[in-house]
């Protein structure tokens, strides 16, 4: 990976000059997300961002955040997957919450995002791809959460606000990963 280079901006303000495919996450880690090193995937980045991810593309009546959503799938499979539902979403951190719908049609996008997903299962020690348990239960709260999220007059439950969700998320993770 190249060195990040710094760009001259007015009044001292400093942009990296990232190379393609290079992030800054939340912790200051520079990532590539297209070779991802697994050593620099962490919990707090991905806590983070999915925290502050809306799911559906943001098209939902309240914020609710993708780490909301992954809690939710962990708290419906046995124990012993609770942690790959927990994570199941967690190239989303990196590569952004992109619709499904959307998804289907860029090849290319699924085929990184499979990679960081596999670099994110090895780096936490889970299967992926994610076994049936863990996809039924997404496929269970997508139905409910359209309901809750994007239906006129239902309900629902109250969303997490970012910062509760970050903390909340971090806690199942060191729960689950014991």
């Amino acid at each position: 990976m190249k060195d990040v280079k710094k760009q001259s901006q007015p009044q001292g303000a400093t942009l990296p000059q990232l190379e393609p495919g290079v992030i800054r996450t939340y912790t200051g880690k520079m990532i590539n997300v297209f070779e991802p090193d697994p050593e620099l995937i962490c919990i707090e980045d991905i806590a983070h961002a999915l925290s502050n991810l809306c799911r559906f593309g943001g098209h939902t009546r309240r914020f609710y955040s993708v780490a909301e959503h992954s809690m939710r799938v962990a708290n419906e499979v046995p124990y012993e997957y609770r942690l790959t539902a927990l994570l199941h979403d967690a190239s989303e951190a990196y590569m952004i919450d992109l619709p499904s719908p959307i998804k289907y049609f860029i090849p290319k996008y699924r085929e990184y995002e499979l990679n960081l997903m596999l670099t994110i299962a090895e780096r936490f020690g889970f299967d992926y791809p994610l076994a049936s348990r863990v996809t039924d239960a997404d496929k269970r709260l997508l139905e409910i959460e359209w309901a809750e999220l994007m239906q006129p007059g239902h309900l629902g439950h109250n969303s997490l606000r970012p910062s509760q969700a970050a903390i909340r998320f971090i806690g199942q993770f060191n729960n689950f990963s014991i």
